[in-house]
């Protein structure tokens, strides 16, 4: 009896085939957490620049691949957008953005990015008819087209400025869409369903003839051309279904919900597009997106999934666009932008989902992959048992463990798998040993440790059958036993010094091309060669051309006979000529050192699944021994970045299987495609000075940027415009002028500031890459200059050096001043110091005298004038505090009972000197005296005489004596 616990199965036809089609197509998402400003989404275009634009009702939103930058009307801004609801987005003459607004057209200026309102004046200047714009449309060569209201249609060339208008050829009808084929030609489309071209000598027309639309007199068609110039025909928003011409003059093919060709999951639609490969993609209100391919006549249907985020994010489909770069945009009317491309998720994922009523994979952490000879899959889990995918029915059936049958699965974790020759499957299990399948049940073969012929250990981590039969069992803790399936006993081999191997943990088995066998183990791996003997590579203490590591996870031998050895600290390839390894880790270009498995495709590419990922390494064709590196991660649509440790398998159809923690892989080598976009052109979205940013008008259009020296702080953001996979871009950049070293930027923010710089002038560089090593060419996004300050410019040095000169021209003049001065003042010292000293002896004299007199008239009083009393008062008061430092004008004043300014005109009248000079030249005198007199120091006498300092004493007594205080005394 079969015991399988649980099956799964996908079935229903529609189902399998509405869910292949939604695996292959594959969506990113963008919406407002990424800072779309809503996520009703009306119209997109991609712009010359490589800007993507997204109308919506609250906002005109710019993505460049990593931020999204939002228009919206300033009020009493009249260079801002005229208003937030964006109707429609076209690319107009001189490949600038139009705008299509609630409140009219406007046209983005990207040097300023500012918006110009007044669309009559610019319509005017072209020589086209003054009226609303409704559509614009612009041919590769330039030739723009016009649909304004009334239906007139009108062309502008950009290169001879030359107009023509474009009368339609029923003139009770009027124009509703235009649309341009792949050449070139201008088609129309009016409210009747009549499609012409338009121009040319002898213009092609179809007709529709519905009568549907005839009865409801007419509709709002749109009109979309293909890439064979077929034209197909909708009524925006209107339940019409699409009308489709594969010949001229024929009736078209109408496709509804009803139709037996093409039927449609839902009749109204909002737009169409072409993808690179010829599928129309038809935007419907519910119903997703229904993908046409025109040739078959088939059709799809990419419908969300609320437990898929790789699906469309809703089933309202509001606008469609497919860029020059194959990519498809798809805005929805409450979730966002899905996009597109066949190379930016390329692996499918299978994982379970917890959310349905039927998961498609019953559980997903994968160990192990084995194939039958029907080309359907066993898989083995860590912790899920083992479940059988039927790759023809996409069938699951889970097989578990149950403790109440010993014929189920003996444990849940599965850790290897192995199909014999005689096609029977083997089951490795974590501590449940090993089970032999037969297609009802399962058979145990268990640890016993009273039987010495039973398996060595219940936990079995490698299974494999060499050319010679013998069934070679490796374990986790008792080494390596070879099993006898006829009598179902073990052979135990051992480890360690007296063992087969050299240890108890056996983690990969192979058989090269001359027989010998391989075995990977905790200390390195082990060669049973043909003869019989023993062949060991180890670590060796990391010298040249050994072994990476020791802990070895898997090993292989590819096509050439070469054998490629996983370790945990790298990927070893084995010169069997000289015996030794060559080893690749990350410096080399995988993505992590921790290799944990390998496996070789169908055409000689070696894959290695990491902790971060997988990788594909091929060798050079011109350049043997040289390899090239592809890696790929959970952007790419993987299960997670870490794998299982030997979860990887070559199917025969040539695809890869990798399993890890969150389901497994399938990868088709040949179907790999690379991104259309390569990152070339980065360009610069933010400008800052001081860490604030700069208003794009002020640097977008202004070449060389000139900025004041204090402005000296700059920053700058920067981005790729690579929408595939943003994460994916690498920038290094360089101030020249500054440095000329390349600095890697931090790709998260992806700015480069720069502080205090000096004056002069500076070029911003930045290069791109897409894998970290392979670099584009330099592009230069600025180039600014600093101004130096005032003191720094060119008419500052010629002041400095005129300053220069002046100043040493006043000092020449001063020196000479000052030289006659000091003649003059000698001169004025010299007759003060004679008059003075007639003063003193004039004094002495008179003293002289009066005593005399008192002698002779000793009744009689001297008579003495008024001059002459004040004169004497002055000296005796001056000798009275004369060592007073303190003594200054104001107390000699007070001293003589007299104001200062009496005191001054007095003195200076009696004497020639200032009150100051008068108190000073007494104290130098009588300095001078003391020098003559005592023996006093200089310093000494200063002070005595009332000098604070002996430095002015020194000083004024050489102007007054001509010599030094020291000099005089000698």
């Amino acid at each position: 009896m079969l015991h399988v616990l649980v099956r799964l199965l996908i079935v229903g036809g529609c189902l399998l085939s509405i869910r292949g089609v939604a695996q292959t197509v594959q969506f990113q998402q963008l919406n407002v957490e990424d800072g779309l400003s809503h996520n009703h989404v009306t119209a997109i275009v991609k712009d010359k620049r490589g800007f993507l634009w997204f109308g919506t009702p609250t906002g005109l939103s710019r993505y460049d691949g990593h931020e999204v930058k939002v228009f919206r009307h300033v009020t009493n801004q009249p260079r801002s957008i005229s208003d937030s609801d964006i109707l429609g987005l076209f690319i107009g003459p001189e490949e600038r953005l139009w705008v299509k607004t609630k409140l009219g057209m406007n046209i983005y200026d990207d040097r300023r990015e500012e918006f110009t309102r007044n669309v009559d004046s610019v319509l005017q200047s072209m020589g086209l008819p003054v009226a609303e714009v409704l559509d614009v449309r612009r041919a590769a060569h330039g030739k723009c087209w016009f649909l304004q209201a009334g239906g007139r249609v009108s062309s502008y060339e950009e290169q001879g400025h030359t107009v023509a208008s474009y009368p339609w050829i029923d003139p009770t009808s009027s124009v509703t869409g235009i649309a341009l084929d792949r050449s070139g030609n201008a088609w129309a489309v009016d409210h009747k369903g009549t499609v012409c071209q338009l121009g040319g000598d002898h213009p092609i027309s179809y007709q529709l003839n519905d009568r549907e639309v005839t009865y409801q007199g007419g509709a709002d068609f749109r009109l979309f051309m293909d890439r064979s110039g077929q034209p197909w025909v909708y009524a925006s928003g209107l339940s019409l279904g699409v009308y489709w011409w594969p010949a001229p003059r024929t009736a078209p093919l109408h496709f509804t919900t009803a139709s037996n060709i093409i039927p449609l999951n839902n009749q109204i639609i909002f737009g169409m597009a072409e993808d690179a490969d010829g599928n129309i993609w038809i935007a419907t209100d519910h119903g997703g997106v229904n993908l046409v391919n025109p040739n078959t006549k088939q059709v799809s249907y990419l419908l969300h999934d609320e437990y898929d985020d790789r699906t469309i994010s809703q089933n309202s489909i509001m606008a469609l666009y497919c860029d020059r770069d194959g990519i498809m945009w798809a805005g929805t009317f409450k979730r966002g932008v899905s996009y597109y491309h066949p190379s930016q998720i390329q692996f499918a994922l299978f994982q379970r989902q917890r959310g349905r009523g039927e998961a498609v994979l019953p559980f997903d952490d994968i160990n192990q992959f084995v194939e039958d000879s029907l080309g359907n899959v066993w898989i083995g889990t860590n912790g899920g048992g083992l479940i059988y995918f039927d790759r023809r029915t996409n069938r699951f059936i889970q097989y578990r463990y149950d403790p109440q049958d010993p014929h189920s699965l003996s444990s849940d974790v599965i850790v290897n798998l192995y199909i014999d020759r005689e096609r029977t499957l083997w089951v490795g299990t974590y501590h449940g040993g090993l089970n032999r399948f037969d297609g009802r049940g399962f058979v145990r073969y268990l640890h016993d440790p009273l039987d010495s012929t039973s398996i060595p250990d219940n936990s079995v981590w490698e299974i494999y059958e060499d050319t010679q039969g013998r069934f070679w069992i490796g374990t986790l803790n008792a080494g390596l036993a070879r099993f006898d399936r006829k009598t179902g006993c073990f052979t135990r081999l051992g480890y360690g010094e007296q063992g087969f191997t050299l240890s108890a943990y056996i983690s990969a088995i192979t058989e090269d091309q001359r027989g010998g066998v391989w075995f990977g183990t905790a200390n390195g791996v082990e060669l049973l060669n043909p003869d019989g003997t023993f062949t060991l590579f180890s670590y060796k203490d990391n010298k040249p051309g050994a072994l990476s590591n020791d802990h070895v996870n898997e090993i292989i031998e590819d096509r050439k006979r070469r054998i490629w050895v996983a370790t945990r600290d790298g990927l070893n390839l084995y010169d069997a000529a000289t015996g030794l390894f060559r080893s690749f880790r990350m410096e080399d270009g995988l993505p992590d050192n921790a290799i944990l498995g390998v496996v070789e495709d169908q055409e000689g590419t070696i894959w290695v699944s990491t902790a971060r990922g997988i990788s594909a390494i091929r060798e050079e064709k011109t350049t043997p021994g040289q390899w090239r590196f592809w890696s790929y991660d959970r952007r790419d649509g993987l299960q997670g970045n870490a794998f299982n440790e030997d979860a990887t398998c070559l199917l025969s159809t040539g695809e890869l299987l990798f399993g890890g923690p969150s389901g497994f892989n399938s990868i088709d080598p040949a179907h790999i495609q690379s991104p259309p976009q390569t990152l070339t052109l980065p360009v610069l979205t933010d400008f800052q000075l001081l860490n604030r940013s700069v208003d794009a008008s002020q640097w977008l259009d202004r070449g060389q940027l000139r900025l004041s020296h204090d402005q000296n702080t700059v920053g700058f953001v920067v981005a790729s415009l690579y929408f595939l996979n943003k994460d994916r871009a690498y920038f290094r950049y360089q101030l020249e002028g500054f440095d000329s070293e390349w600095v890697l930027m931090d790709r998260r923010t992806r700015k480069a500031t720069f502080t205090n710089l000096d004056p002069g002038k500076y070029a911003f560089r930045v290069m791109v890459s897409e894998d970290g090593e392979n670099w584009s060419k330099p592009y230069t996004l600025s180039t600014f200059t600093i101004r130096p300050p005032f003191w720094k410019t060119g008419w500052a040095y010629f002041l400095y050096v005129a300053f220069g000169l002046g100043t040493i021209l006043l000092i020449r003049y001063i020196e000479r001043t000052r030289e006659k001065t000091r003649f003059a003042l000698q001169r004025e010292r010299q007759e003060a110091r004679s008059k003075l000293e007639s003063v003193l002896k004039q004094q002495a004299s008179m003293e002289q005298a009066y005593k005399k007199k008192l002698d002779v008239f000793p009744s009689e009083k001297p008579v003495m004038t008024t001059d002459e009393l004040f004169l004497r008062k002055a000296l005796e008061t001056v000798e009275q505090h004369m060592g007073e430092a303190g003594f200054s004008v104001e107390s000699f004043a007070e001293a003589m009972h007299v104001s200062r300014v009496s005191l001054y005109k007095r003195i200076v009248t009696l004497t020639g000197h200032t009150p100051s000079e008068f108190i000073r030249n007494i104290r130098l005198r009588r300095g001078a005296q003391l020098l003559e007199q005592s023996g006093l120091t200089v310093a000494e006498i200063a002070y005595e005489v009332g000098f604070s300092n002996p430095k002015p004493f020194s000083k004024y007594f050489k102007q007054l004596y001509g010599v030094a205080p020291s000099a005089y005394r000698k």
